[in-house]
């Protein structure tokens, strides 16, 4: 853990490096919050000016009001659902791989539209998570808020027409974009900003090579079928980050409202 406090420029280390041991001990923070640590370093050497606490991403949730908790609570809902969409994007490939195989004037490929339904649900509930991402990270966040778009409109578009790859590009392209553009503006921890990209970047390098081989249809088909499992990680890490809720400011807790509910005029 020392080692890992070590990365820090020594102004942060003199204010918060005894905070942080003592965070540490009391809650062993595992390993995203290794690499929680070691992306805040990074940032914290980048910007010596800022001499924050948050750029080891350490989860402080502040009381919010009400109606900032309602909001959120919309949103942890549509983050639950890419768990759901996490599901059917297991279902989608085997669907796929498991379609008649067609002859036509090009050799033979294989017919995987049976799969389309379910991609276009894993899609639609992957696009209802970054618009709960919206609602969690508020106003502002240009670049974080464009990219979450374009993955809202090009992912549904692309499970419509699965072979128009360069939609399911740019769908990849708009969420490494959301993450690293809510990492930067400290709304996603490193951990979960690396659980986006790395498999985005993945899937697309796995497709690259297989274009880049020529391979047929139907080889083609298998390689696609893994970039799309591959995938798996953004749902979960999309959902994930939307379930946890702040406390309500100036909410009476459990024993105030008993003593209301108990009290007489």
């Amino acid at each position: 853990m020392s080692r890992l406090v070590n990365l820090y420029p020594r102004a942060w280390r003199a204010r918060y490096g005894d905070e942080l041991e003592e965070l540490a001990t009391a809650r062993p923070l595992g390993l995203g919050g290794a690499v929680d640590l070691m992306l805040g370093a990074l940032d914290a050497h980048r910007h010596p000016e800022l001499v924050d606490p948050t750029l080891v991403a350490v989860a402080v949730h502040e009381p919010v009001s009400r109606r900032r908790y309602e909001d959120l609570r919309v949103a942890r809902r549509l983050g639950q659902g890419t768990f759901v969409g996490a599901v059917l994007l297991v279902i989608a490939p085997i669907v796929a791989l498991n379609g008649p195989v067609v002859l036509d004037g090009d050799g033979a490929y294989r017919d995987g539209m049976a799969a389309v339904p379910f991609m276009l649900a894993a899609m639609t509930l992957l696009s209802g998570g970054l618009l709960g991402q919206l609602i969690r990270i508020g106003p502002g966040h240009r670049v974080a808020r464009a990219g979450a778009i374009l993955a809202v409109v090009c992912g549904p578009l692309w499970a419509l027409g699965p072979w128009l790859v360069a939609l399911w590009a740019l769908a990849l392209a708009g969420l490494v974009v959301f993450a690293v553009g809510a990492w930067r503006a400290r709304n996603l921890s490193g951990a979960a900003m690396l659980a986006i990209v790395t498999p985005g970047v993945v899937s697309i390098a796995i497709v690259a090579v297989g274009i880049q081989a020529q391979a047929d249809r139907l080889h083609f088909v298998n390689l696609f079928a893994v970039a799309i499992l591959a995938l798996i990680p953004i749902w979960l890490a999309i959902g994930a980050t939307l379930l946890p809720l702040p406390e309500v400011q100036g909410d009476p807790g459990p024993a105030v409202e008993s003593n209301r509910e108990g009290s007489t005029v």
